[in-house]
């Protein structure tokens, strides 16, 4: 419990942090799936130990594009960090997380298709984004972040989200 500490307090600042400009917001959301990615275990079959775990992006948002190697520097538990930007919903085997910003060209059920079927976490910023079946979704409230979970869609994939990451959901479907 000890050791999660750091990693709740981490999480809680970003959610309290404000988006003042274009780039502070993708650098945010791009600190919301490091976070998010501490607190999750994926089945063995989607993640072996010690291999990178990937965080990829699927296309249309060209602020988190262009900051998506700030991420290549972290490290989660167990695992370093790999960012892979993509261009279409086949690319995404071998991700672990996917985001799929609201300005995606297209449907996002692709995008959750192929994700899902490689035990990939989904994070979207999309309005009605756990509705639509992904399984963490940002949601914009005056200025800042909070998120909403859909755990059904997460434990049909294999995923455990901690207990820790629920609390701080706004709402868990």
């Amino acid at each position: 419990m000890s050791r999660l500490k750091p990693l709740l307090l981490a999480l809680a600042l970003l959610l309290g942090a404000g988006s003042a400009c274009a780039q502070s917001a993708a650098a945010l959301r791009l600190g919301f799936l490091l976070n998010f990615s501490r607190f999750v275990e994926w089945p063995e079959s989607a993640l072996q130990p010690g291999a990178p775990l990937r965080i990829c992006l699927a296309p249309g948002d060209a602020e988190m594009a262009a900051h998506l190697g700030d991420l290549a520097r972290q490290t989660v538990p167990g695992h370093a960090i790999a960012v892979r930007p993509l261009q279409r919903p086949g690319e995404a085997a071998g991700c672990q997380v996917l985001y799929i910003p609201a300005e995606t060209p297209g449907p996002a059920a692709p995008w959750l298709n192929a994700a899902q079927q490689g035990g990939a976490l989904t994070v979207g910023d999309s309005p009605d984004f756990i509705e639509a079946g992904g399984m963490i979704g940002l949601v914009p409230v005056g200025g800042r972040y909070r998120f909403d979970i859909n755990l059904g869609v997460a434990r049909q994939t294999g995923l455990r989200l901690s207990s820790q990451l629920l609390k701080l959901a706004g709402t868990v479907k």
